[in-house]
């Protein structure tokens, strides 16, 4: 049941993941909100309303002084959160922002609003009147200035939190991307998938709401959107980070947790298509699930306590736990407070909490290579003739054995002539060079083409899949004589000539009941090539 749940989880989670990119897309492209300002060009100075009347708890009026300015590069900017927008100088109309009902909701978002003046203005007055009526009016501070000067100001003061958004962003994508090279020779790396989803979502959140993006981001209700839509899915990769990362094997609670989750989004966001209620009148469930995911988190740190006491994982986790509850704790402050940009300290949690967990999810999958390839070098070192460097008899075994169909294989055999008498009449020493340097010659023809072992003393062979070339043998047979002409004229062992016999045979069903009657067959005829060469 829970391994259904657990698939279910997943099959609705990258569903609603394709569903949300498809809906910001067309969103780009379909979506609407009317805005009309000046050409801007713009000393940045905060300016205080002269006037401010509130003409109901949806409508809020300021009413501002200036001094006369013979400029056109002067500019008004201020931030407004899902309001409508009239700026008027005097009595004309000179900028609006107006909102339009659709599928991707009534908002016109948070903006950076910026409004040319025109010189020798000194009365402007600024309407803001709230898109979702029923909530209180947020009020808002203005600056004026130099509008390129004023760019800049916001471009410095959001710029670290951007940054820490952009390398939580590439974090996750490592994690990810380690994910995919590793996932198939290695177990316990699910968690990096888990956690690496869940930076980046939560990366793009955290990019989305600082000043910077609200500055550069023309399309804000589509931004507005994105940014409710990515939060509802950091709940569902965290709690399963979570879950992978102390290898709970029981999963109930937490696959669950995760369906309900995944339900809950699937309801708002159709609630929000249809209009019954849009993202921001339900974000109160949305602040729900990721306190509920957070307690969950602080369970399963007490639950490894109980069980294993306070180990590497779980220290790694209490600093993680406060680093994310001091973050979580910021950023509903700053937004039940009215403040745009995530703040650095809300960001700096985020980060601690990923570096610390994905150091430790990382660290487990390098452990595991590393194991692998200590694995990996005594199993090399088990299948390899010392002397040699080719294959050794087991290897050769081993692949007969975990082979099922020889059909286009073949095999070529070898023997050393006079290695005997070499052992017997010069010694041990010079044997054993013309072993290595017989190896290296059937090796540097024949291993192109496939393994090649030495199974016993003087006797070696090559094993040959000719499923997409046909093996000519007779070419390599040459290769093999002129080679050992060179040889012989250039390192001679103590005046004796290397000569290498060698037979040649393809599996064929017919006649051949296993590899072995192959060998067999290549056996005899490298016997053949022994006795041609002794009489030569």
């Amino acid at each position: 049941m829970y391994k259904n749940i657990k698939l279910a989880n997943r099959i609705i989670y990258y569903v609603f993941l394709f569903v949300f990119v498809f809906y910001i897309v067309s969103g780009l492209i379909f979506s609407r909100v009317d805005t009309n300002a000046l050409l801007n060009n713009g000393e940045r100075t905060p300016i205080l309303p002269e006037k401010t009347i509130f003409a109901d708890d949806n409508t809020v009026e300021y009413y501002i002084k200036l001094e006369a300015v013979r400029s056109d590069n002067m500019s008004l900017i201020f931030v407004t959160r899902h309001q409508e927008v009239e700026v008027y100088s005097g009595n004309d109309l000179i900028y609006y922002l107006k909102a339009h009902k659709s599928v991707y909701g009534t908002t016109t978002g948070t903006n950076y609003t910026m409004v040319a003046i025109p010189k020798n203005t000194t009365d402007v007055k600024v309407r803001l009147t709230n898109v979702y009526a029923g909530t209180k009016v947020r009020e808002t501070t203005f600056e004026y200035g130099d509008e390129t000067d004023m760019v800049k100001g916001i471009v410095c003061s959001s710029l670290p939190s951007a940054v820490l958004s952009a390398f939580i962003i590439l974090v996750g994508a490592g994690m990810i991307l380690l994910w995919l090279v590793c996932r198939r020779k290695f177990a316990k790396t699910q968690s990096l998938l888990y956690f690496g989803t869940f930076a980046m979502v939560i990366g793009l959140w955290t990019l989305n709401e600082t000043d910077l993006a609200a500055l550069f981001v023309n399309d804000r209700k589509i931004a507005s959107l994105a940014g409710y839509i990515l939060l509802m899915m950091i709940p569902v990769p965290f709690v399963q980070a979570e879950k992978n990362f102390f290898e709970i094997k029981k999963s109930g609670i937490s696959n669950i947790m995760c369906l309900i989750f995944m339900v809950m989004d699937i309801v708002l966001l159709s609630c929000h298509v249809s209009g019954i209620m849009e993202l921001k009148n339900s974000v109160l469930f949305i602040h729900m699930m990721l306190i509920m995911s957070f307690f969950y988190f602080c369970g399963v740190v007490v639950r490894r306590i109980m069980l294993k006491g306070f180990d590497r994982k779980v220290k790694s986790n209490i600093i993680a736990v406060i680093a994310l509850g001091v973050s979580m704790v910021v950023d509903l402050f700053a937004y039940y407070r009215g403040m745009q940009q995530t703040d650095v300290l809300g960001n700096l949690g985020i980060l601690i909490f990923i570096v610390l967990l994905g150091y430790e999810s990382i660290s487990e999958v390098f452990e595991q290579i590393k194991e692998g390839q200590k694995a990996e070098f005594y199993r090399e070192m088990a299948i390899t003739d010392s002397m040699t460097g080719l294959y050794n008899r087991a290897a050769f075994e081993e692949w007969e054995k975990s082979t099922t169909d020889y059909e286009g294989y073949a095999i070529v055999t070898f023997d050393l002539n006079n290695l005997k008498s070499c052992n017997d009449t010069i010694g041990h020493a010079a044997g054993d060079m013309y072993i290595k340097a017989a190896a290296a010659i059937i090796k540097d023809i024949f291993g192109r083409h496939g393994a090649c072992y030495r199974i016993g003393g003087d006797e070696f062979c090559t094993v040959i899949s000719q499923r997409e070339k046909k093996f000519d043998i007779g070419r390599h047979i040459k290769q093999l004589r002129e080679r050992e002409k060179n040889e012989n004229n250039e390192n001679a062992i103590s005046n004796l000539e290397i000569h290498i016999a060698c037979g040649y045979a393809q599996y064929d069903s017919s006649v051949d009941r296993d590899f072995e009657d192959t060998r067999s067959r290549a056996d005899k005829r490298m016997y053949e090539s022994k006795q041609q060469l002794k009489s030569n």
